[in-house]
């Protein structure tokens, strides 16, 4: 199996302890901001440590998301019962009581119009996350920010996990090797979520929030594919099918590391050169691959001197990810500090390309005596089956708890304007997470990968 060493940082916050002030006029709705900010506490406790279980991750994630989407809907009321603020012994207490964090942060915040698909509860606290890659703490007074950065969270630690489990050991069994197809499919389908669904929800975008940036997204989508591929192809490998097929994917699979490294080009080099040598080197492995196992397919053809023509070019391409790898360790920025070129799946390639290579010299010395043409021969680039797509990610529903009562329990008015004040600046340090072991032995095969 291929090793996922790069891994940029998970998104610090700031405590959120959903204190609406006297604006949570009721009891019922201070109970709700008592579940979220638990639920919060509890999410946010797993998400550093990618040895967690996915099934404790995602019923984590959907006990707090349908908490919050209460926080970021309405709540409609029950037909036949007008909406409004109702009179009671609460809205009296909120009258006269001015303190409060929701109240003198909504002062603070920038207006924003809320339309009637809004919760009247949208930007009324502030929400402070940090940006992954460079570190930067950026707040603002919407509750679809918390939502974004949530998942983008639940992005990352996906992939984690998943090189978590390909790292366990030197060649992962089929189940593993499922696991970490499916956990690369579902977080590409979660950065996915965010692109089309949620960040053109937000109130405002600053300029300097990277995470927020649709290509830095769309580069995550695309490596999340990618690298989910790359278990397809170690499967096909495995599985021994057509080196012409094999080819195919492991070409389409370049496609898509370099499409994700195009994505950043927008982006500030000196943020993401560290991870665009990754998603380079991976593609100069990849076009490696293809070129190799053409070569195989080539050869079965009788065609040898082709072949050594794709086998050569190859070995070029091998160099090529041998210098970008020596160029990722001595890069700075995001990620971790790595040495890929110490890796298997690094080294195996080069020993099969060179294997294959000696093979079809000699038998072109003994039997074909054919001509190395100087065109690269073509490369087959369309695989009838074997690409990985992103499993399409659904939000938990809103929950239950969010009852007409509780809603209505919220008297949010419009601060007065003698009542503003600066917002607080919120300690956000970064989250220490448990780091992934990487094993650097070799496979007992060529794919990594074993079948049981």
């Amino acid at each position: 199996m291929s090793h996922w060493f790069h891994r940029n940082p998970l998104k610090a916050t700031s405590a959120l302890t959903f204190d609406f002030g006297a604006q949570a006029a009721s009891p019922l709705s201070r109970n709700i901001c008592i579940d979220a900010k638990n639920a919060r506490a509890a999410l946010l406790a797993i998400l550093p440590d990618p040895n967690k279980d996915v099934d404790s991750l995602k019923s984590s994630l959907d006990s707090y998301v349908g908490l919050l989407l209460g926080f970021i809907n309405p709540t409609e009321a029950p037909s036949g019962q007008q909406s409004g603020q109702p009179e009671t012994q609460a809205s009296s207490q909120n009258d006269n009581e001015t303190e409060g964090q929701a109240e003198e942060e909504a002062a603070a915040a920038p207006a924003q119009k809320l339309s009637s698909q809004d919760s009247k509860l949208r930007n009324a606290l502030k929400i402070t996350w940090s940006n992954s890659i460079t570190g930067k703490v950026i707040a603002q007074h919407d509750f679809i920010y918390e939502l974004i950065s949530i998942l983008f969270n639940v992005g990352l630690w996906y992939t984690k996990h998943a090189a978590k489990v390909a790292a366990s050991s030197e060649s992962i069994a089929e189940e593993e090797a499922k696991e970490v197809f499916s956990c690369l499919r579902i977080a590409s389908g979660v950065f996915t979520y965010i692109q089309d669904n949620l960040i053109l929800r937000l109130f405002e975008k600053p300029e300097d929030a990277v995470d927020l940036d649709p290509q830095v997204i769309l580069a995550y989508i695309l490596q999340c594919t990618a690298e989910a591929q790359e278990v397809t192809v170690a499967r096909a490998i495995e599985l021994k099918h057509k080196s012409s097929l094999i080819s195919a994917i492991a070409y389409e699979t370049y496609n898509l590391f370099r499409k994700a490294s195009d994505a950043l080009r927008s982006v500030d080099e000196t943020v993401v050169n560290k991870w665009r040598k990754y998603l380079l080197l991976k593609s100069a492995l990849y076009l490696s691959y293809a070129h190799a196992y053409n070569g195989l397919a080539l050869l079965d053809e009788d065609k040898c001197g082709e072949a050594i023509r794709s086998l050569r070019e190859s070995v070029t391409l091998h160099g090529k990810a041998g210098i970008l790898c020596s160029e990722y360790a001595a890069a700075k920025g995001a990620g971790v500090a790595a040495k890929p070129e110490h890796h298997p799946f690094y080294r195996r390639l080069g020993t099969t390309v060179k294997r294959i290579l000696d093979k079809c010299e000699r038998e072109n010395g003994f039997i074909y005596h054919q001509k190395i043409p100087d065109d690269l021969p073509e490369l087959e680039t369309k695989p009838t089956f074997g690409l990985a797509t992103p499993i399409e990610f659904e939000l938990a529903p809103k929950s239950s708890e969010w009852t007409w009562e509780v809603y209505n329990g919220f008297q949010i008015s419009a601060s007065k304007p003698d009542k503003k004040r600066k917002d607080k600046e919120e300690p956000v340090k970064p989250v220490k997470e448990v780091p992934i072991e990487q094993t650097d032995k070799e496979a007992s095969n060529i794919s990594g990968c074993s079948i049981s």
